[in-house]
């Protein structure tokens, strides 16, 4: 099966994944959280993204083994969906704009939270860097570097 709208991410687990039932299917729900530094004009600058994540079917099973602070890898796809009601109460409006969310369809574990966890979840040994001032290949590249 081909993935037109694929999305690829890694980073660390914000909060222990929530597991939540509805019709029947199960779903696990959490957030991720990406930083990197980078300098710019002689001062180093940290970029810091969250990301909500919702892992359905087979995801889902791997899931809900992570713990807050894993680093994971997911690939899935970009959801945008409209926002729900605040509360039960029709006098109040609807949050406005619209939310986007990754509904992951294969997750791995790449490294746990302590040094003492090393049984990963995929099958290959996968360790990312620890340097946390490493500089992102995108941003390593100039425009120069780029084809016409």
């Amino acid at each position: 099966m081909e993935i037109l709208n694929q999305v690829t991410l890694a980073g660390n687990l914000t909060d222990k994944p929530s597991i939540d039932d509805a019709g029947g299917r199960v779903f696990v729900r959490a957030r991720l959280a990406q930083n990197w530094f980078y300098d710019t004009h002689g001062k180093t600058v940290e970029h810091r993204q969250f990301l909500p994540l919702t892992f359905l079917g087979e995801s889902a099973s791997v899931a809900k083994s992570f713990e807050k602070g894993d680093n994971i890898h997911v690939t899935g796809q970009l959801i945008r969906r409209d926002p729900r009601a605040r509360s039960e109460d029709a006098s109040r409006p609807r949050e406005t704009g619209s939310i986007f969310e990754i509904h992951v369809i294969r997750a791995f574990r790449i490294a746990g939270i302590s040094k003492s966890d090393t049984a990963a979840i995929h099958q290959n040994d996968i360790r990312r860097t620890n340097d946390a001032k490493q500089v992102p290949a995108f941003i390593q590249e100039g425009i120069h570097d780029w084809p016409v």
